[in-house]
């Protein structure tokens, strides 16, 4: 039960973080953006933004199922993708971009087929990254 509670209370967070970087992303400058996207990462999944760009989805699987319990770890990974998807929305139609998109729909491939959930709403992102890859 504590667990569960803790886990809503960091995605409560998370998608608060994220709405604020959302509203700041047409008036700040994109550097100081990206210095408070890479706080996330850091802040939320344990590793520099490096790690998540540089890194093989099969290292951050790994590491994402070693750092987290079970439960957390589908979670986490949902966040990771919304981040990168975000992070992606900084960078358009750059490789970089493309690559953090592809990341996060392998992402949330995992976690929809790892997960006892079925989720609309994780189908829906995963239809829109497969939009955006293809544009």
């Amino acid at each position: 039960m504590l667990e569960k509670d803790y886990i809503m209370r960091l995605i409560r967070q998370f998608f608060e973080a994220l709405e604020k970087l959302i509203e700041k992303r047409g008036k700040e400058e994109g550097t100081t953006l990206q210095i408070e996207v890479n706080g996330m990462y850091r802040s939320y999944f344990h590793q520099p933004q490096d790690f998540f760009y540089e890194a093989g989805m099969d290292i951050i699987l790994a590491y994402m199922q070693a750092r987290f319990s079970e439960e957390e770890c589908l979670q986490r990974m949902e966040l990771l993708a919304e981040l990168l998807r975000f992070d992606a929305s900084l960078k358009p139609s750059t490789e970089e971009g493309q690559m953090l998109n592809e990341k996060a729909l392998e992402l949330l491939t995992f976690a929809d087929t790892h997960s006892d959930t079925f989720s609309l709403e994780r189908r829906r992102k995963m239809e829109e990254i497969k939009a955006q890859l293809k544009a």
